[in-house]
């Protein structure tokens, strides 16, 4: 355990055989030289991001409801990826207008009873994305989808990150990406599958600092948000070779009937080697399409 990903922590013992867990509550502490003077001195450095988690009646935007929704306005340095401050935060439920499934229920912790005639402040939601930069979810497929639903308007044109995938947890030696088991890894829990309480958990995670860069992962997920990304569509494939597309992750689209998968734009020319190579024994047939970062983990 002491040469893995748990290095570098102070939880975790000298021997490297146990690590202790504690209980996160609130917000992270801001550094100590983050002064009123600072702040002056400093005001071009910082800017606002958000991070926000959505609990749902299900999986599918198009038929089910945002039921929570948690959401921490802070903070951070520019350059360095730095928490520096809360800014605001906001929860709220929201009755969906039909019962909860017995799954729900029991992950969230929620009733029908509890969600009974409550309402989201979506005009609260929307001043918080509207100042924010960046907009921070695990998973930000998902949340995405459900959030645009209700403030289009705001939610569309904003930035989005991806903390599952846009910091690199599995070269760091985390092998599960759950945000609950990151924390378990980093010493920490809390109460999971409530909105505000992840959003929090998700704020204090990506503000520790890698073992080996010493970075906040706050920045590699900032600087890989700004990464463009490409769409690849592995057109006119041979049918045979749809085991070594899946395997390197592509995805079957049965609209268009092809293997596609997005990727970032500086790794386009590894990637179409390896598609000449490995798949069409000759050149690339298939299609390019660059994504407006706008538009990234959009449904």
């Amino acid at each position: 355990m002491a040469g893995g990903p748990w290095r570098g922590y102070s939880e975790v013992s000298t021997s490297g055989d146990t690590v202790t867990l504690k209980r996160f509550q609130g917000a992270p502490v801001p550094p100590d030289y983050y002064t009123p003077d600072w702040l002056k001195a400093h005001a071009r450095e910082i800017a606002l991001a958000a991070v926000l988690d959505v609990e749902t009646s299900g999986l599918n935007p198009d038929e089910d409801k945002i039921i929570e929704i948690g959401i921490t306005l802070f903070k951070y340095h520019r350059e360095t990826g730095e928490y520096l401050a809360e800014q605001e935060t906001y929860s709220g439920l929201q009755d969906p207008g039909f019962p909860l499934s017995a799954e729900i229920k029991a992950l969230t912790g929620l009733t029908d009873e509890a969600l009974k005639g409550e309402r989201i402040d979506w005009l609260a939601v929307e001043r918080l994305l509207a100042v924010a930069e960046v907009v921070i979810a695990h998973n930000a497929g998902f949340d995405r989808g459900f959030v645009e639903k209700c403030v289009p308007a705001v939610a569309g044109g904003k930035l989005w990150a991806c903390s599952l995938k846009q910091i690199d947890w599995p070269g760091k030696g985390f092998g599960v990406q759950k945000l609950e088991i990151l924390g378990l890894y980093h010493g920490f829990f809390t109460d999971s599958h409530r909105a505000l309480n992840d959003a929090q958990a998700l704020l204090h995670l990506i503000q520790m600092r890698d073992a080996d860069t010493g970075a906040p992962y706050l920045k590699e997920l900032l600087t890989n948000a700004r990464r463009p990304f490409v769409k690849l569509s592995a057109l006119y494939s041979p049918f045979e070779s749809k085991d070594i597309l899946k395997q390197r992750r592509y995805r079957w689209d049965p609209t268009q009937k092809t293997w596609y998968k997005q990727i970032y734009q500086d790794a386009l020319p590894a990637e179409l080697k390896w598609l000449e190579s490995m798949v069409y024994k000759g050149p690339f047939r298939g299609r390019t399409d660059e994504i407006p970062l706008t538009e990234n983990f959009r449904s």
